[in-house]
């Protein structure tokens, strides 16, 4: 009778063991410099002007937190290890909360296989989704959802859970979605049988149902009437909080995630009320369900961990540019398998150019649409890419424009930070660089970068001997234009 149990716990331990090595391959491992990137492509500001905008945004408190913590991804081994451990975290708390029945509680697990592969399915779009911390609110937002479920679990009156559960929407500025989706799974949680009043009558369900669904339709609606300054569309109200996803039909996948961690954040509550008792005929087949669920979410996750062999050399590139490694890029359009895509003609022909060879133009043949369904995003980061190349080309003013119409756009980034100085200091524009170097000063790994450079802002004489702006051309040729 003790072994049962025992092996039955042993068999979660091992699920939860096995989750973490996996993510830990198909984070770090494999998408290591991938991770580097979106660190590089997001930025935490300290001061009261970042926070502020925060402050005014459905779910704005998660991506303040989610933003502090993406500095982490700097050392992508670092800021992997924090988001797993969230993980872990997250499904303990789901574990506790719902007690799935034994050779069951590995779907405990699922809410945090969607939020990994949220984040494995992440590939050029990346460039245009204006939503800071986008890497771990998600999964805030979800502790916080299943830490709501877990109060509401304890309460066993039904009028006074109704009330916990339509305070919580009230939670709607600095949790957004998180918070109305948390009451919902609230009302679906089953009360601790330790905990329910079974010397009073109890009052019907409905009647703590009732003030939860009335909240959460008119507390967002209170907010956007009366909360001044509150940003946002009325039309996408109810899901503000959620990432800035195109909702477009070649862009849907990035979707699924979040759809499937809503949906199994809805069936987990109510799985513990339907599950067949200990003995019967049912549970075992519903053990080989669930183990076929994970198998199927972990393949999902190796899937949309899978990137192409041209983003991949892309984003390598893009660090070698940063480093003037123009060997190493040279190298990489040698032996690349698969046909340069623009992007990575654009970044070749530079190194080319730099290394003594090179042509004045790029052709680009446009794809067609059946073959290039992520054309839109395809031109994206060919401007993305334009900046670094735009500046070591020469065309300063270039690299300038196009790093202030991407922050304007997109949010602010570190990536677009750092061309804004150089380009500054290259302008003789000391006291605008010294503004945008400020931010990154304030960062906690863009700090030596930003030390770097502030050398030339105080003491514009050393830029003569900095071997980065000597390589600048002075006067490009108008020919030069890719």
């Amino acid at each position: 009778m003790i072994y049962r149990p025992l092996h039955s716990i042993r068999s979660f331990h091992a699920a939860i063991l096995l989750f973490i090595a996996f993510s830990f391959v198909m984070l770090p491992v494999r998408n290591g410099y991938i991770l580097r990137w979106y660190d590089e492509m997001s930025i935490f500001m300290s001061g009261e002007v970042f926070l502020n905008r925060m402050l005014h945004c459905p779910g704005g408190m998660l991506q303040y937190a989610g933003a502090w913590l993406t500095q982490f991804m700097y050392f992508p081994w670092a800021g992997s290890a924090i988001l797993i451990a969230l993980w872990v975290i997250l499904t303990i708390i789901c574990d506790r909360v719902w007690r799935l029945r034994e050779g069951l509680r590995g779907l405990s697990l699922l809410p945090a296989m969607f939020l990994l592969v949220s984040v494995l399915v992440l590939d050029e779009a990346w460039v245009s989704i204006n939503y800071p911390g986008y890497l771990f609110a998600p999964t805030l937002g979800t502790i916080c959802i299943v830490t709501i479920a877990a109060v509401a679990r304890l309460i066993a009156n039904n009028i006074w859970r109704g009330v916990f559960l339509a305070a919580c929407t009230s939670l709607f500025m600095p949790l957004g979605f998180f918070a109305l989706l948390g009451a919902i799974v609230g009302i679906l949680t089953p009360v601790s049988p330790r905990h329910e009043n079974t010397g009073h009558k109890k009052q019907p369900t409905y009647i703590g149902i009732l003030p939860v669904i009335v909240a959460i339709a008119l507390i967002p609606l209170l907010y956007y009437n009366f909360y001044t300054g509150m940003s946002g569309d009325i039309k996408s109200l109810y899901i503000q909080g959620l990432p800035d996803l195109l909702v477009k039909r070649h862009d849907l996948y990035l979707w699924l995630p979040i759809a499937g961690l809503t949906v199994t954040l809805l069936l987990l509550p109510l799985m513990a009320l339907i599950m067949p008792t200990e003995g019967s005929a049912k549970l075992g087949r519903v053990r080989w369900l669930t183990f076929a669920v994970l198998i199927a979410a972990g393949c999902y996750g190796a899937i949309a961990g899978q990137k192409s062999e041209q983003f991949r050399a892309t984003v390598l590139m893009m660090q070698h540019i940063d480093s003037m490694r123009w060997d190493k890029i040279a190298y990489i359009m040698s032996h690349i398998k698969e046909e340069p895509n623009f992007t990575m003609k654009i970044a070749g022909n530079l190194a080319a150019i730099k290394l003594g060879g090179g042509t004045e133009s790029v052709r680009h043949d446009a794809p067609l649409h059946d073959t290039s369904p992520r054309k839109s995003e395809e031109f994206l980061m060919s401007a993305f890419v334009n900046v670094p190349v735009y500046y070591h080309l020469g065309n300063t003013h270039g690299s300038y424009r196009w790093a202030m119409e991407h922050t304007v756009k997109y949010g602010p980034r570190v990536f677009y930070y750092k061309y804004m100085v150089r380009n500054s200091i290259m302008h003789g524009e000391y006291e605008l660089a010294s503004r945008y170097n400020r931010l990154l000063l304030n960062t906690m790994f863009h700090r030596r970068w930003a030390e770097h450079f502030q050398r030339y802002i105080d003491n514009p004489e050393l830029i003569k001997e900095s071997r980065e702006f000597n390589s600048i051309p002075g006067n490009p040729s108008e020919k030069l234009f890719i």
